[in-house]
């Protein structure tokens, strides 16, 4: 039957639980996603095998109750059956239709008898959600201590100490770290424990972090994993976001170094291109990074806001204009005038992205716009 009531469906999953259903109907989802719900892994549309951390995790607040998830590239699905219509490419009815169909509820009877039991077990569902809530209460608390211990332990990135990071930045001819504002959203970290996506201890690193901030409260840190000698760390995952509080939404946050709110705002991906797109344009631009496409596309600009220009990624997998042009969009819809700037750089024979840092790098501040435009 393909049109059955979803609130009927949805009650019914999450009695079963979606992670049981999910598991069943998706087995292209990486296992470690369901083992521990908030584990990034490789994406099931677009990942590649072996590579790990590509993104893709499911909610770990409600993931049983809801289904949902998100991958970094290709977006948020808040529940199983957003989950299933992008995974499978379905329409909403046949998404229902086949968590229905595993559940046992084929016909109008089926329907009718499961609304019954979904009535007599709303205590059972009520003490559940009860027992997730006191968790989640009680991880919040340790994740809001954890990120205020590691922010206290940061220094500015002009301290003595700061080596490590000063020289990764000069590796990417990135000239603007010490300016006014900085030490308050970025600073460097003697040591950061990363852990692989499986929750493997991979050691202690110098590296630098990043306050995450939404209207100018905070959210989480986004930390980069360095060498002693200013190397990209040897880890899986050199850059990752710290958990954070499940009360905190990280959509329409970002880096932001000054006033995120004025007439002309420039955003872009990440804090290196950021900050190689200010050196390139000889510091003529502030440019706000928003840590990866996903946030890039859910940008909110503030009152004063009239154009935005938007610096995006040139990637193999396209998300990164796709984002970009989505903020586009939905900014004009705003009101809102909006740019896109493409890196001026091919993406050659087996790279997986271009980005701004690779065009200060290979082209200087000829590569950029205003460069172009004194010369």
């Amino acid at each position: 039957m393909r049109n059955l009531k979803a609130e009927v469906v949805r009650n019914a999953a999450k009695l079963r639980g979606w992670d049981v259903i999910l598991k069943e109907l998706c087995p292209e989802i990486d296992d470690r996603a369901f083992q521990k719900p908030g584990r990034h892994t490789k994406c099931p549309v677009h990942g590649v095998a072996g590579r790990g951390g590509d993104g893709f995790k499911f909610f770990r607040k409600d993931f049983q109750d809801s289904g949902g998830g998100m991958c970094n590239t290709c977006g948020t699905f808040p529940d199983g059956f957003k989950m299933l219509m992008w995974l499978k490419g379905y329409g909403f009815a046949d998404a229902v239709a086949e968590v229905g169909a595993f559940l046992g509820i084929h016909s109008t009877a089926d329907e009718n008898q499961q609304a019954k039991v979904n009535r007599a077990n709303e205590k059972a569902l009520e003490a559940r959600r009860k027992e997730i809530a006191d968790k989640e209460a009680a991880s919040n608390l340790y994740h809001s201590k954890r990120l205020n211990e590691l922010w206290k332990a940061s220094l500015p990135l002009t301290h003595p100490d700061a080596e490590p990071a000063r020289l990764y930045l000069a590796s990417r001819k990135i000239l603007c770290w010490d300016r006014v504002g900085v030490d308050k959203v970025v600073r460097y970290h003697p040591s950061l424990a990363s852990y692989n996506e499986d929750g493997e201890f991979e050691g202690d690193f110098p590296g630098m972090v990043a306050k995450v901030t939404k209207a100018g409260k905070p959210i989480t840190l986004h930390r980069y994993f360095l060498t002693p000698k200013g190397e990209k760390a040897p880890v899986q995952s050199p850059k990752k976001m710290c958990m954070y509080p499940t009360d905190r939404l990280v959509t329409g946050g970002g880096i932001f170094i000054g006033s995120w709110d004025e007439v002309v705002v420039d955003v872009c991906e990440g804090l290196e291109t950021a900050w190689a797109i200010e050196t390139g344009t000889n510091f003529a631009v502030r440019v706000h990074p928003l840590v990866n496409a996903t946030l890039l596309e859910g940008f909110e600009p503030g009152p004063s806001t009239k154009l935005v220009r938007i610096w995006i990624d040139k990637d193999r997998s396209g998300r990164g204009e796709e984002a970009g042009l989505n903020l586009k969009k939905r900014l004009w819809e705003m009101g809102i005038q909006a740019q896109l700037l493409t890196p001026s750089l091919p993406l050659l024979e087996g790279e997986k992205s271009v980005d701004w840092n690779d065009v200060l790098l290979k082209l200087g501040r000829m590569g950029f716009p205003q460069a172009r435009r004194a010369a």
